[in-house]
């Protein structure tokens, strides 16, 4: 497995890596892992390596353009010429790169998964690396009806698309008592106040601005809600002027990265869950939404964007509502729909808990990547060529 990100930083690309490679362990997969590892001390990145029953090999990051993706490259063909694997899968749009160039030259057969952002480039050389490794890829996996469409309106011939949606981790992500909720509550200082919660890199894309636009009109209705965002807050700074002069500035509060524990409390602890993520100007969209789905295994209804991957995670009207991308009045008469009439709040969060539970945890959908990827691999036969050493280089 080649991706463009893992944890122990934040990250849903590196989350969905991270998942998919435990779960195809247990089926029976030897896996080694090639990927960046952002956002994370060295010594939180070791402890974490350490405790995988995989191989994770980490390559460096921070060196930028063709230095940095030569690196990675040789680091992953190194390994691949090492152990001789009976497929790759690439993810992200750096993996499924170096992933269809190995499996060019070692002559492996490489499926890329498609995620949404990787095709918001499509002119100069990056796109034509992105069309070619998507379409020398055996299979593509996109992770929604919505993705796939991307893929084919980029002009992408691949040979082979399946649709294998996201999935979440539903021994993670439980129902606390109420009781431990109520009692965090208290101690983070937001005992009785309804609490609209976002899971995400504060950025243009992930859109938490948008919610930020919708707080006055909600207000005005629950004059007690409180926004949250977990997640790198890279707009901080811009986002806490946007609601100053709003005069929401007491009203919204970034919690930044936070341990696993405390991210399964906030998730039970909110009132709505909110994911208003927008294409932007660069064609970076968001193809489905992980974060959504863990909300539901901690029975939480969902208002998230529309024309995007994100209407996918839920069954609108019965799990969660899907508002127009952008729309600061729907999201508001979206949220206060849900915080003004409690019964609906909770009926759309057990919906939203037995759908995840039922169609979308872990030990299903990597049973369906089993087995496209045992299927790939059994059409290809590995074809030995001579062990090449590249350079090293350092990690």
């Amino acid at each position: 497995m080649i991706s463009s990100e893992f944890p122990p930083g934040p990250g849903g690309i590196g989350n969905h890596a991270h998942n998919l490679a435990l779960n195809l362990f247990r089926l029976g997969w030897e896996i080694a892992v090639v990927s960046p590892q952002a956002y994370a001390s060295g010594k939180e990145i070791e402890e974490f390596n350490r405790a995988q029953p995989i191989n994770v090999t980490r390559v460096p990051t921070g060196r930028g353009g063709l230095r940095e993706a030569s690196c990675r490259t040789r680091i992953a063909f190194r390994l691949a010429c090492k152990q001789r694997p009976d497929v790759l899968l690439g993810t992200g749009r750096s993996g499924a790169w170096i992933a269809s160039a190995i499996g060019a030259v070692r002559r492996i057969p490489a499926v890329a998964v498609a995620h949404g952002s990787e095709f918001g480039i499509r002119e100069g050389i990056p796109g034509a690396l992105n069309r070619w490794a998507f379409e020398r890829a055996n299979a593509v996996v996109a992770v929604s009806n919505f993705t796939r469409e991307i893929v084919q309106k980029a002009g992408i011939r691949a040979r082979r698309i399946e649709v294998i949606p996201n999935a979440a981790n539903h021994l993670r992500f439980v129902l606390l008592h109420e009781s431990e909720c109520e009692a965090f509550r208290e101690k983070m200082g937001f005992n009785g106040a309804p609490i609209l919660l976002t899971v995400g890199r504060v950025s243009e894309r992930k859109g938490q601005e948008v919610v930020i636009r919708a707080l006055p009109h909600i207000l005005r209705k629950v004059p007690q809600a409180h926004y949250l965002m977990i997640g790198l807050p890279s707009l901080k700074q811009e986002l806490t002027m946007l609601a100053q002069n709003l005069g929401v500035g007491d009203r919204i509060h970034f919690l930044d990265r936070v341990a696993e524990q405390e991210l399964v409390r906030w998730v039970n602890c909110c009132d709505v869950f909110l994911m208003t993520s927008r294409t932007i100007s660069d064609g970076d969209c968001e193809g489905f939404g992980i974060a959504v789905i863990e909300a539901a295994l901690c029975g939480k209804p969902a208002v998230v964007s529309g024309q995007s991957g994100l209407t996918e995670a839920i069954q609108a009207g019965t799990t969660g509502i899907a508002v127009p991308q952008g729309d600061e009045i729907a999201t508001a008469e979206a949220v206060i729909s849900l915080l003004v009439t409690p019964s609906r709040r909770q009926s759309m969060g057990e919906a939203a808990r037995q759908r995840a539970l039922e169609q979308q945890t872990w030990p299903s959908c990597s049973q369906r990547y089993d087995a496209l990827l045992r299927e790939i691999a059994r059409k290809t036969t590995y074809r030995s060529v001579r062990l090449i050493a590249p350079p090293k280089c350092a990690s």
